[in-house]
């Protein structure tokens, strides 16, 4: 009667029981979880690259105003000197394996990102100093010494004379200018 003044009634504050019905089959993201290391495996194989070398850890995102998006963390597990060198190739193989397996999967559903292993065996203990990280400067020109006659570098001696034009060597013909004033190879019979 006063549940308008106090809400709901003593008997209606008992939780309802929730009772999910358990499917034999596995869920949608289980098997693309499942796909994914698959798909991982196939491109390590075929490249000859070691499965113990990487990892693969998988988490699906829910991003606001997006469709699913899933996580893929490549984890190196054993360090090799030229494997970031070839990461990209391998990512992009990866996300190629991918919608193989899957023709619908979109390269914007995955976001690819690597991670390293605390004792994947990596040499480099510490980052280089500053200038290791700027462009090497243009070697600077040699000592004149005195005394030596200097050799003129290329842009003075195209200042200083003018271009010589590539020719071959005259001939008979060209001593032997017709009346029109032509050089022979462009002179035309006139009948």
């Amino acid at each position: 009667m006063f549940e308008f003044l106090f809400g709901r009634s003593k008997k209606n504050l008992k939780p309802q029981l929730a009772v999910e019905t358990v499917s034999p089959e596995p869920k949608k993201s289980e098997v693309r979880l499942e796909m994914i290391r698959l798909a991982l495996k196939s491109v390590l194989r075929r490249c000859g690259i070691p499965l113990p070398w990487i990892g693969c850890e998988i988490e699906p995102l829910a991003r606001k105003g997006d469709s699913a998006t899933t996580l893929i963390q490549l984890v190196i597990l054993q360090w090799h000197d030229q494997l970031m060198r070839y990461a990209p190739e391998l990512q992009k193989q990866l996300l190629n394996e991918i919608r193989f397996f899957d023709s619908s999967a979109e390269a914007t559903e995955f976001l690819v990102v690597w991670k390293f292993a605390p004792d994947c065996g990596c040499p480099n203990d510490q980052l280089p100093e500053a200038g290791y990280w700027a462009p090497v400067p243009a070697p600077a020109p040699a000592p004149v010494e005195q005394g030596l006659p200097v050799a003129p570098t290329i842009a003075a001696a195209a200042v200083a004379a003018p271009a010589v034009k590539f020719d071959l060597p005259k001939s008979k013909l060209d001593e032997d200018e017709g009346d029109d004033g032509f050089p022979a190879t462009q002179i035309f019979e006139q009948k």
